[in-house]
C-alpha cells in the first residue's frame, strides 16, 4: 500500500451555452446580498455543516437563506423541492452526513 490519498475537485465543467437539462444557470459574480438554498440531505450532522455555513454567508454577505430537508434520506429530493430552490435562491448548497 502506497499511504498515499487522491484529491477529487467537486467543480463541474459547464458548457458555454450553459444549455441543458441539469445544468448550472452559470457563476456568480460575488456572494454580497445573495439568496442561498440550503438542503440538509439528512445524514447525520448535515444540519450542523449547513448550519455553520449558512451563519457564515450571513454575516459574511449579508445573504438571505432558505433551508430545506429532504423527507429521507436514501431518496432524491423531487423536482417540487429543487424547483422551489432554484426559482427562489441564487446559489445552493447541499449537505452531507458522516
Amino acid at each position: 500500500m502506497s499511504g498515499g490519498f487522491e484529491i477529487i475537485n467537486p467543480v463541474a465543467q459547464v458548457p458555454a451555452n450553459n444549455e441543458g437539462e441539469g445544468v448550472s444557470r452559470g457563476r456568480v459574480d460575488g456572494a454580497e446580498g445573495l439568496r442561498v438554498g440550503l438542503l440538509d440531505n439528512g445524514m447525520p450532522h448535515a444540519d450542523d455543516f449547513l448550519n455553520h455555513i449558512g451563519h457564515a454567508f450571513e454575516e459574511r454577505y449579508k445573504t438571505s437563506l432558505m433551508v430545506r430537508r429532504k423527507s429521507y434520506t436514501a431518496r432524491s429530493a423531487g423536482d417540487e423541492l429543487l424547483d422551489e430552490i432554484a426559482e427562489n435562491c441564487d446559489v445552493a448548497i447541499t449537505g452531507f452526513g458522516v
